[in-house]
């Protein structure tokens, strides 16, 4: 996918005023799955090269397990600067409200005049989709063709996506404590009854539980084959310390936003990073067993909603 500078140009020359881009409009301008994950891939890799400015996103809790973020965020090759400021309540499904929402600003980097306000859900839903697909990519055993995916909330569906775009023959083994659930957000898929038997033999697995204070944390080094590729984008809410030490390749998306949140409490005894996922892909670095535990990034954030506004203005 390429983005020029002159597509920057374009919508910002055509905003007179502030505008709000609701979620429906958000996802109808979303450029197609591959190149999500292609446009995933190139922002790791700039951050790698140290052309983005992105401070380790600062937070408040208001309740347990409950979080707001902002994320700002400024993309040197794209030349376009945004902040997200997002909020995660676990418990809101049963409130009948979203676990994830939030905003995004785009501001004009030339005046730092704000041009729009996007809504957060579907580019938050979709750009963790896209760098777990990125991770798969350039990570994942080679022919892989089974992966488990646990926790089948809205993360569950988008990787579902993303894993048939990536390869349409895989298999999909879906594990949900509400089996029905699990049915209904991830079609098609292998829907197992216990987290242990989706992942066993899996070439890549996906957890993606509620993200807690005290992580139960049940997957350790016997669940996994010897070449694996974990994508725990719940934190540690499924696997465990021993399973990321058992492995060899450790990346993070973001190494100091790890070491925040290792400060704050997660991630209890799990080891120190090998290095960032841009960095991974710079190298080519490479592992039997890896581990990507991605954060969620504000450049992501950035690139996508100026991916958006770009089609939007089109």
């Amino acid at each position: 996918m390429e983005l020029r500078y002159h597509d920057v140009v374009c919508y910002r020359l055509v905003t007179t005023h502030l505008r709000f881009v609701d979620r429906e409009t958000v996802a109808a301008s979303l450029p197609p799955l591959l190149e999500q994950v292609e446009l995933a891939a190139r922002v790791y890799r700039s951050m790698a090269r140290g052309e983005v400015e992105m401070p380790p996103k600062i937070g408040v809790h208001p309740r347990h397990d409950a979080f707001l973020h902002a994320m700002p965020a400024y993309l040197r090759e794209l030349d376009v600067v945004a902040m997200k400021w997002v909020s995660g309540y676990p418990d809101n499904p049963a409130r009948g409200l979203p676990a994830i929402s939030g905003v995004i600003v785009v501001n004009d980097a030339e005046t730092g005049v704000p041009l729009a306000v996007l809504d957060a859900a579907e580019i938050t839903a979709a750009r963790t989709a896209a760098a777990s697909g990125a991770c798969v990519q350039a990570f994942a055993p080679a022919g892989w063709s089974v992966a488990a995916v646990l926790g089948c909330g809205e993360q569950g569906r988008y990787h579902g996506e993303v894993l048939r775009a990536l390869k349409p023959a895989c298999e999909i083994r879906a594990y949900d404590p509400v089996t029905e659930r699990a049915r209904d957000v991830c079609p098609g898929a292998l829907v197992v009854g216990d987290p242990r038997a989706a992942v066993a033999g899996a070439d890549v697995v996906v957890t993606a539980g509620p993200i807690l204070r005290d992580p139960p944390s049940p997957l350790d080094e016997s669940w996994v084959a010897d070449d694996v590729l974990l994508l725990p984008i719940d934190f540690d809410f499924y696997v465990s310390a021993a399973a990321v030490a058992a492995c060899d390749l450790f990346l993070t998306d973001d190494v100091a936003q790890y070491e925040a949140y290792r400060e704050h409490g997660h991630f209890r005894s799990w080891p120190d990073a090998h290095a960032s996922v841009g960095e991974g892909l710079e190298q080519g670095l490479n592992g039997s067993r890896v581990v990507c535990a991605n954060l969620g990034v504000g450049a992501l954030d950035a690139a996508f909603a100026h991916a958006v506004l770009t089609r939007v203005g089109e």
